[in-house]
């Protein structure tokens, strides 16, 4: 099985559900593995370059397989950051080691950089890439204002591009609130949408990262 794990905007929690669905599912007794085909933002190290998302998987558990293709420095899409490096991203390359990557692997989450529409290289954008591995998305929202919005157009857009959907996961619910729209997100999305929301994780951290995931693979 492989999924890829995109989102609705930035910072809405893309690495944090993709390590707690990895260590969730290796728990399962799943080999499993984290595949980053761009990640931007990389940090210097002794040993170069790293890739943060993947380092925080490996702080949860260091038997879940990890694989980047492309470093790049720079807090800004993969395409900027490869073109200000000098850096010419090859996406048959992209394919290659996600398809070698995913023959060692039961389950194999594939995490983006930020949206459908981030561009991954100058005349590819990430749900372009997408198509070509040709795997079924899982798409990340949180419940605030606004964000239903940005949480139907993704919808909207992976429907009408045909890439298949295998539903939604709302992070970042509030223990309390008495905010209107993020009490009522879910209903809303419910009205708007017959993509299946598969999980909901509140406000967790590490220590209660497996019990809050534990229920969500059964709807795999």
């Amino acid at each position: 099985m492989e999924y890829f794990i995109t989102g609705i905007d930035t910072d809405i929690g893309k690495t944090f559900i993709t390590k707690g669905l990895a260590l969730a599912f290796e728990n399962c007794g799943k080999k499993v593995g984290v595949f980053k085909p761009l990640q931007s933002g990389a940090i210097e190290s002794d040993k170069g370059l790293l890739a943060p998302d993947l380092e925080a998987i490996k702080e949860l558990s260091q038997n879940i397989k990890t694989k980047c293709s492309y470093l790049l420095k720079g807090e800004v899409s993969p395409a900027l950051a490869a073109r200000l490096s000098g850096v010419r991203i090859d996406i048959d390359k992209i394919k290659e080691d996600f398809k070698s990557f995913s023959k060692e692997n039961d389950i194999t989450f594939v995490e983006g950089a930020g949206g459908l529409l981030a561009p991954a290289t100058d005349d590819f954008l990430c749900a372009d890439l997408i198509k070509e591995l040709n795997i079924p998305i899982i798409i990340v929202t949180v419940p605030f204002l606004g964000r239903l919005n940005h949480t139907l157009l993704t919808i909207h857009y992976a429907k009408t591009n045909n890439i298949p959907i295998k539903g939604i996961i709302v992070n970042k619910i509030p223990n309390k609130t008495e905010d209107l729209a993020t009490k009522n997100f879910i209903d809303e999305l419910k009205r708007y949408t017959d993509v299946n929301i598969i999980g909901t994780i509140k406000e967790i951290d590490n220590k209660n990262i497996l019990e809050a995931f534990k229920p969500i693979t059964d709807s795999f």
